[in-house]
């Protein structure tokens, strides 16, 4: 069976700049956690989700499928290799766990302007996140491959395949705004991201 859309949460960051002595996706957000606020994200734009990390790291999935990164590999490279062999599908979305304020219609917006490209990466700023992105079956085999070679930097790899970058003209028309793709690494920014999620915020 062909899902439609998967979703790939990576999920494997241990969030030691966070200091709160749990995985990043354990962090508490706006009254959750990271890993369920992403899962809710996913569950809203896909067919069906799996959360992809480290073997050994534990996690609370309730009702989602999980898929380990390659043995010997590490990294959200490998959680987005381990998440895009996990099921055949038409269109994979990956979301990373740390970027809380992507929202589902930004998120169906861009699937639009994937087309026939292997992926679709948002790029605000001129940043790519290749961890809200899109990306075809095509993408599959070549991200494999590089990281079979021992590659482990994501932003190259993914762009080394036929990507459409997302520039910020497309990203506004796909109703992002100034903080959509904030990434949550440290206190600080935690702060910022749960100060931006409250109803009525100012982006």
């Amino acid at each position: 069976m062909v899902a439609g859309t998967l979703g790939i949460l990576v999920a494997g960051g241990r969030g030691t700049r966070l200091s709160l002595g749990v995985p990043k996706a354990l962090a508490p957000f706006a009254g959750t956690t990271l890993l369920e606020r992403a899962l809710a994200t996913l569950r809203a734009v896909c067919d069906e989700v799996v959360v992809c990390a480290p073997r050994g790291l534990e996690l609370p999935l309730e009702g989602a499928s999980r898929a380990d990164d390659p043995d010997g590999a590490a990294g959200p490279l490998a959680g987005l290799v381990a998440g895009l062999g996990a099921r055949p599908f038409t269109a994979a979305l990956a979301l990373g766990v740390d970027l809380p304020l992507v929202t589902p219609g930004v998120l169906r917006a861009l699937r639009e302007l994937l087309a026939d490209h292997a992926a679709l990466v948002p790029a605000p700023g001129g940043r790519p996140q290749p961890l809200a992105a899109w990306y075809a079956p095509s993408a599959v085999a070549p991200l494999a491959a590089a990281l079979a070679r021992g590659e482990r930097a994501l932003v190259p790899a993914v762009l080394a395949l036929p990507a459409r970058i997302a520039d910020d003209a497309d990203l506004a028309s796909a109703g992002a705004e100034a903080n959509t793709f904030l990434n949550v690494n440290t206190p600080g920014e935690m702060a910022l991201a749960e100060r931006l999620a409250r109803p009525g915020a100012a982006a």
